[in-house]
Order: structure tokens, then sequence, then C-alpha cells
């Protein structure tokens, strides 16, 4: 019996921090459209593209997607600009696709 109240005591806990950290539509469409500009640039990088040319390919895409979560008007975490996320996306692409700082994946 005992075993059965924690865990009915768990499974309510769980529940109800499950619902208080869902993410709005905004923040989740924001945060899906910067991580598909990451992939994109580092997809661009793998092929041989530069970085500049990688985030002119994949800015387009990132910025109608942006734009579209906007319209939801219920960020709670992504109150900046599109402008602004997009930077983070570009320097976090920079920082994990163009090479190796220790050259270990160098041929």
């Amino acid at each position: 019996m005992r075993r059965l109240l924690m865990a009915v005591a768990v499974l309510f806990v769980m529940g109800a921090a499950g619902a208080a950290l869902a993410q709005s539509k905004c923040d989740a469409g924001i945060d899906k459209a910067a991580a598909k500009k990451v992939g994109c640039i580092c997809k661009g990088i793998s092929k041989g593209s530069t970085l500049g040319d990688a985030i002119t390919t994949c800015t387009p895409k990132f910025s109608a997607k942006c734009a579209k979560a906007k319209t939801k008007n219920d960020c709670a975490v992504q109150t900046g600009s599109c402008g602004n996320k997009e930077t983070e996306a570009d320097n976090c692409a920079a920082s994990l696709c163009l090479a190796s700082p220790s050259g270990a994946f160098l041929d």
C-alpha cells in the first residue's frame, strides 16, 4: 500500500512539473527553427560551402519560420527578436561545425 501511494505521488509530481514546464507554441517554433538553421548550416559546411554561403542559404527559411512562430503571441522564453536568435544560431553553427579545434577530425 505504501509503495502504491509513493508511486501515485511521484506520478502526480511528474505530471504537474510537465504541465508547468510545457513550452508555448511560439517558443517551440522559434527553438525548432533555430535548430533547423544550425543543422542546415552544418550540412552546407559538410558539403564544402563556406560559412557565409551556408548562412545565406539557410536564412530565408529561418526568417519565415521565426516570423510565423512569433504570430502565436504566447512566447514566454523567446521574447527577443528573430534577428537576435538568428545570430545565436549562426554563432552556434560556426563553433560546432567549422572545424575541430584540436584537429582530431582532420585527415
